[in-house]
């Protein structure tokens, strides 16, 4: 029993994973009422659950301002190993930037970015100076940098923490004008398949604003049906197809149909389907 609070802490984070938000907000709310008193020993893995939980309900300010408060009070208490997996959840919520810890001189603040790297001399093993890197790649915008932190992941067997390298690295080429971004859609569709029932907000960047009938017309266009025949089967016009796909390559970052289906296929699903 002196475990229960632990248990239901270590669920909330199973369905913060899943992207199940209600899930993990009941299974938090388990875990306070159960958790024992005398198991204070126990809250890093209470607290780290937590800020899971905020950022699944979609809450990432108070994500990151609780997860900052907690790698502070990790440091305070010389907690150095669980320190870094607190921020790593921070990276993973893009926040490497965020100030976090005071300095022992002046009184100003590392970044989260700089604390990994400081604890990735002290920690003893092949993860901290990973997480050291994806911090530095995350700060600096290189998608390069970055997939080749996503490379290191996957290469430990690390497989949602490689997708999230790798949908940061494809939202940050998005960005760069003439970029090509089809060969990061097929490392991330690839990774996808592997952890196909995870949806985190790392993922959820890639998660486009497309209508029901946006989806309908790209799913199709994507398997290969031509507009004429979409167009049949929808009762639309084919200008009218033309003109949502058309849309939908814009949103999507994309050049044509021949992007179309590793775009769909390198972001969660919509509304649970497998958008491929």
């Amino acid at each position: 029993r002196v475990y229960a609070g632990l248990a239901h802490a270590e669920r909330a984070q199973a369905a913060a994973l899943r992207g199940d938000a209600t899930h993990a907000a009941e299974a938090m709310a388990e875990a306070d009422r159960t958790h024992a008193p005398g198991m204070a020993v126990l809250y890093p893995w209470l607290e780290q659950a937590r800020g899971a939980v905020q950022a699944a309900t979609g809450d990432l300010p108070a994500a990151t301002k609780h997860l900052c408060a907690l790698a502070d009070r990790l440091r305070e208490d010389g907690l150095a190993g669980h320190e870094l997996l607190v921020l790593l959840d921070l990276v993973r919520l893009d926040q490497a930037a965020a100030p976090v810890g005071p300095t022992c001189t002046d009184g100003g603040r590392r970044t989260v970015a700089q604390r990994l790297a400081e604890l990735s001399e002290q920690v003893d093993g092949v993860l901290p100076p990973l997480v050291a890197r994806f911090g530095r790649a995350a700060v600096d915008g290189s998608a390069e940098a970055l997939l080749a932190v996503a490379d290191g992941f996957a290469d430990r067997e690390l497989t949602v923490y490689a997708a999230e390298a790798t949908a940061l690295a494809l939202h940050r080429a998005r960005h760069v004008r003439g970029g090509a971004t089809g060969p990061i859609r097929e490392r991330l569709a690839d990774l996808l398949r592997r952890c196909d029932e995870i949806s985190t907000p790392a993922l959820r960047l890639l998660r486009p604003t497309l209508s029901e009938r946006e989806w309908e017309i790209a799913r199709l266009a994507a398997d290969g049906v031509t507009s004429r025949a979409i167009a049949e089967r929808l009762f639309l016009s084919t200008r009218t197809v033309e003109n949502h796909l058309q849309r939908v390559y814009t949103k999507l970052g994309v050049t044509g149909r021949g992007e179309l289906r590793s775009a769909l296929r390198s972001m969660p699903g919509h509304d649970g389907a497998d958008p491929g």
